[in-house]
């Protein structure tokens, strides 16, 4: 983590500069007005309701990864875990493809007593456990629901999901069951790549060594994962369940406290295509295609005087939220220890 302060800085403002695009873009796609204020989303009633909603949604995100290092036998305290949902939520947001919240969590662990294998097992099982119930979700939701989208890009684009889906779930099927195939898979492509002189020997090989090492310990943690507590792999896959389903259903939310006549199912059937499509966004925690995505699935669902208005309420309460108190979290839990002379 030393030497990252300038690199995380730099995500960052890259994070706002191209939320703020997102938003630009979305006024002059949808020719919608600027975000407005309404007064019933701060409603007594529907601030309870969104604390509520957001207790749940921050405590199931905890849990779920507590849940996933007790069933591979590593134990630590709860209340260690709850600042890693916010540091989460800061350094996945600000790094392409999620990769940098993995990271912080896993050096974290380290400083509490979790070895870097285990702690690297636990956040990928527990981002795996996540991507398996939306790769199914999603194409699940189109074929149950092939009307739901309106637009002519979002109808073609839910419809393209069931491939993706299907080869996602092959590749995990092979890595976990068969990993040295799917390793020699990637090293013939990269041994490719490098006759074809895309990339050089020394980098070719290091990347199949990788690319080994690294199939071998996932399908290796994955296993222990299966072999493990199955009380608290339950409470594991539960906890998944729930933090995903009240993910998905804020906009519903959203809708219901300015007085829509809400279908909640389809609400949280299109939030899942929405979320999968994100995980492909390699902008910092989707900024700017997110509300492009959003709004393009879920636009034929509100009045366009809301969009604008729903989409910032949105991304505020699942994102801006989070990254905002995972900001403060980080100073202090990250902050290195001093030693006593």
């Amino acid at each position: 983590m030393r030497g990252a302060p300038g690199t995380w800085l730099l995500s960052a403002l890259l994070f706002l500069g191209l939320t703020a695009a997102g938003f630009a873009a979305l006024s002059m796609v949808f020719d919608g007005p600027p975000p407005r204020f309404d007064a019933r989303l701060i409603q007594p009633e529907a601030v309870a309701t969104i604390l509520l909603f957001l207790l749940i949604y921050f405590a199931s995100d905890g849990l779920r990864l507590y849940f996933v290092l007790r069933t591979i036998g590593s134990r630590v305290k709860i209340r260690e875990i709850f600042p890693l949902v916010f540091i989460n939520f800061l350094f996945s947001n600000i790094t392409p493809l999620a990769t940098g919240g993995g990271f912080a969590q896993v050096w974290y662990l380290q400083r509490h007593g979790v070895s870097v294998g285990a702690s690297a097992a636990a956040t990928s099982i527990r981002t795996i456990l996540a991507m398996l119930m939306i790769f199914i979700a999603a194409p699940a939701f189109q074929f149950l629901h092939p009307d739901a989208s309106t637009g002519e890009f979002a109808r073609i684009t839910m419809q393209s999901l069931s491939g993706i889906s299907a080869l996602y779930l092959i590749g995990f099927i092979l890595v976990l069951r068969r990993p040295f195939w799917m390793a020699t898979l990637i090293g013939t492509l990269l041994g490719l790549a490098c006759r074809l002189r895309l990339i050089g020997e020394e980098r070719k090989d290091l990347w199949v060594s990788t690319v080994r090492r690294e199939t071998a310990e996932f399908a290796s943690g994955f296993s222990g994962f299966v072999r493990g507590s199955r009380r608290d792999a339950a409470a594991a896959v539960i906890s998944t369940l729930v933090f995903l389903v009240t993910l998905f259903a804020f906009p519903a939310l959203l809708l219901e406290l300015l007085d829509y006549d809400v279908d909640w199912m389809t609400v949280i059937g299109t939030m899942s295509v929405v979320t999968f499509l994100m995980y492909f966004a390699p902008t910092p925690g989707g900024a700017g295609l997110a509300e492009l995505a959003f709004a393009g699935f879920m636009a034929s669902q509100m009045a366009p005087a809301d969009l604008l208005l729903v989409v910032f309420a949105w991304r505020f309460l699942v994102i801006y939220l989070g990254m905002a108190i995972g900001l403060v979290v980080s100073v202090f839990a990250l902050h290195p220890r001093t030693r006593p002379r």
